[in-house]
């Protein structure tokens, strides 16, 4: 499916008749296409899209190579890929500007992004683990308790103990869109997506 790159600008609430519902402000596109991969060459097809127009003097060299080698005069900050199937690679080509007019309210979307990084956080924090007793004396408050072995070291993979919390790669299905603010690039998605404020997203329609 189809879709583009956006920032989030934070949450708000807005009436639908007698309805109050929690919504994320996007600020979605536009994305300015740069190159279409195809199955025969790249192995798969995808659009790479550019976002957040910059001034050339802000990018290094191979980034600013990117958009001269697609005859392009305009140089962005962010470069990412969607991919999508033939017959939407052939309809676009280089230059075309996917925005929101590729989205109505009511349609259902996925959106990707980074949650907030909170650093290394204990077992309550991280885990929603209880705590001990708070009684003086007790000396286990909010300790991590029990590790099932007797091997000391570090945290393994899998295993509910303190560590990093945070900063990974989120994919939200099924969110639904509310209002689509044209003219200032905004969506209104119902309920929240991944990351802070001003954080990247990647929104992919979901439904035709």
């Amino acid at each position: 499916m189809l879709g583009l790159f956006g920032l989030k600008v934070g949450m708000t609430e807005i009436y639908k008749g007698d309805k109050l519902i929690p919504v994320s402000v996007v600020l979605a596109g536009p994305c300015k296409v740069i190159q279409i991969k195809n199955k025969d060459k790249d192995g798969y097809y995808s659009l790479k899209l550019a976002f957040v127009q910059v001034d050339p003097s802000k990018l290094d060299k191979p980034l600013k190579g990117v958009f001269e080698k697609a005859g392009l005069n305009e140089y962005y900050k962010i470069i990412g890929e969607i991919k999508v199937n033939e017959e939407i690679a052939k309809k676009y080509k280089v230059g075309d500007v996917i925005d929101v007019d590729l989205f109505k309210a009511g349609d259902l979307i996925k959106v990707t992004g980074k949650t907030k990084g909170r650093g290394f956080s204990g077992m309550i924090k991280r885990w929603n683990a209880s705590r001990g007793p708070m009684s003086h004396g007790s000396k286990h408050h909010r300790k991590a308790g029990s590790n099932a072995t007797s091997r000391i070291g570090p945290t393994r993979p899998g295993k509910r103990r303190p560590g990093k919390y945070g900063d990974e790669t989120v994919t939200i299905r099924n969110l639904e869109i509310v209002d689509v603010i044209k003219e200032k690039n905004l969506l209104l998605i119902k309920g929240s997506v991944p990351g802070a404020n001003n954080s990247l997203l990647k929104i992919i329609k979901l439904s035709n």
